[in-house]
C-alpha cells in the first residue's frame, strides 16, 4: 500500500524527520474515565421551568395508554465517532512533535416506516494531524495550505489499485497549534492532546453540518424530528469552523432531541434549589422531571432539560442505569416549549427503548433501538487499525 508519512518525508527536503516510531491506537491505550456528556455543573439556585405546565411538581408520568396511542415523530437519527491513532513522530526545527490520524464515522439512518430502517447520510473521513509548524511557506498559511498538500497526497495514493478500488484517501490534514498556552491542555503531552482536540473537534463539527444538510433539503418538521445521540450543547472553543459559521448552526436543532446515556445527575438544581439527583435517581418507570431551562456555560445558548426513565428494570446497575438525559434548544432566556409536545417526544422515546439490545451492549438499559442501530452501522464503517497504519 502507499505510505503517506513516506511521501511527506520525502517532499521535505530535509527540513523536517519523520522517526517511524511505534503505530498505536489511542482509544485502546488510554486509561478509562468517567466522561458524561454533560458540561459542568450549573450555578444557578434555582432553574426555572421551560415547559409551559408551571406545576410545581417534581416528576410527571407518562401513562401506557398515552404511549401506545402516540403517533411516532422520529425519522431519523444521528450518531458520531472517531478513532485515533498515534502514527509518528516528527522533528521540525528543533523540536519533536507526535503525528496523528483519525478516522471519524458520522452516520443519519433513517426509518420512513416502522419496517424500514436504512442509511440516509454518511461522513467517512480519515484525518491527519500535524504540528501547525509544518506549514513552512509563510505565504499560504493554514487551510489552503492543507487542501493542497491532501489534493498531492491523493494523487500519490491513487496509484496503488487497493486504495483507489476501496476509495481509500486522506481527506483533510489539520494543523494544530504548537504555541501559546491551554490551562485545559497541559503537561508532557499537550501537543498529543492538541492533537486529539482537533480530530475530536471535527467529529463534532461534521455531525452538525449533517443536521444542516437535512435541513437545507427540508426534511425535519414538526412531524419529523431527529434524535442526536448525545449533547446538542456544543462549545464553540471546541470547533474548526468560523465563530460566525459556528453560531449559525444552532438554528437548524429546532426538531432535533438530544438524549444523553452518560450525564452528571448532579448538573442543575430543580424549581425548590435542590439538586436534582435524587429525583432523578427516583423515577419510576415511564416517569418524567419538569422540564428545565440551562444555560450552557460556553455558548450563552439555552436549552430545556429534562431526564426520563425508559423503562422497568429488574436489575439496575446503578439508580440512573435506565434513565436518559433529552434535551431541545430555546430560542432564548425564558422561551418554553409547549409540555404537550414534551409528553409526545417522551412517550416516544420510551417506545424507542423497546425491543432492546440486551447483551449486545453494556450500557443497554438506556439505549434506543434504533440509536443502537445507528451506532453499529457507523462502527461497520470503520478500517481495521491494520489497514490505517499500512496507510500511513
Amino acid at each position: 500500500m502507499g505510505k503517506i508519512l513516506d511521501y511527506i518525508q520525502e517532499q521535505g527536503s530535509g527540513k523536517y524527520t519523520l522517526y517511524h516510531t511505534k503505530k498505536m491506537s489511542l482509544d485502546e491505550n488510554l486509561p478509562e474515565t468517567l466522561d458524561y456528556d454533560d458540561k459542568p455543573a450549573t450555578q444557578i439556585a434555582k432553574s426555572p421551568f421551560a415547559e409551559s405546565n408551571q406545576s410545581r411538581v417534581r416528576t410527571i408520568r407518562i401513562s401506557d395508554e398515552y404511549i401506545e396511542a402516540t403517533t411516532p415523530i422520529f425519522f431519523y437519527f444521528l450518531d458520531g465517532s472517531r478513532h485515533i491513532y498515534k502514527i509518528d513522530d516528527i522533528a521540525i526545527g528543533r523540536k519533536i512533535y507526535p503525528v496523528l490520524a483519525g478516522q471519524i464515522i458520522v452516520g443519519c439512518c433513517q426509518r420512513p416506516s416502522r419496517d424500514i430502517f436504512k442509511k440516509l447520510v454518511v461522513e467517512n473521513k480519515i484525518v491527519i494531524a500535524m504540528p501547525d509548524d509544518f506549514d513552512l511557506d509563510d505565504e499560504n498559511k493554514g487551510g489552503n495550505f492543507c487542501r493542497l498538500y491532501c489534493e498531492k497526497i491523493n494523487m500519490e495514493m491513487e496509484k496503488v489499485p487497493f486504495l483507489k478500488e476501496h476509495n481509500i484517501k486522506l481527506n483533510q490534514m489539520l494543523l494544530y497549534k504548537t504555541d501559546g498556552h491551554d490551562d485545559l491542555l497541559k503537561g508532557k503531552d499537550k501537543y498529543r492532546s492538541r492533537a486529539q482536540a482537533l480530530i475530536q473537534n471535527e467529529m463534532t463539527d461534521s455531525e452538525q453540518l449533517v443536521v444542516k444538510e437535512l435541513c437545507k433539503r427540508h426534511l425535519l418538521d414538526d412531524e419529523h424530528f431527529l434524535i442526536k445521540d448525545g449533547s446538542i450543547d456544543y462549545n464553540p472553543r471546541y470547533s474548526n469552523m468560523s465563530s460566525t459559521e459556528f453560531a449559525l448552526l444552532h438554528q437548524n436543532y429546532r426538531h432535533v432531541v438530544g438524549v444523553s446515556k452518560r450525564f452528571d445527575p448532579e448538573l442543575m438544581n430543580d424549581f425548590e434549589g435542590n439538586r436534582l439527583s435524587k429525583t432523578i435517581s427516583n423515577l419510576k418507570p415511564f416517569e418524567r422531571t419538569k422540564v428545565y431551562e440551562y444555560q450552557s456555560e460556553y455558548s450563552q445558548s439555552y436549552y430545556a432539560v429534562w431526564y426520563l426513565r425508559l423503562r422497568n428494570s429488574d436489575f439496575r446497575e446503578t439508580p440512573v442505569s435506565d434513565i436518559v438525559k433529552c434535551e431541545m434548544v430555546l430560542d432564548d432566556k425564558g422561551a418554553m416549549i409547549d409540555t404537550e409536545i414534551i409528553d409526545i417526544i417522551s412517550a416516544n422515546l420510551i417506545r424507542e427503548a423497546f425491543p432492546v439490545c440486551y447483551g449486545n451492549d453494556a450500557r443497554w438499559a438506556n439505549h434506543l433501538y434504533p440509536v443502537y442501530l445507528t451506532e453499529s452501522f457507523c462502527k461497520s464503517q470503520y478500517l481495521d487499525k491494520e489497514v490505517i497504519y499500512k496507510i500511513f
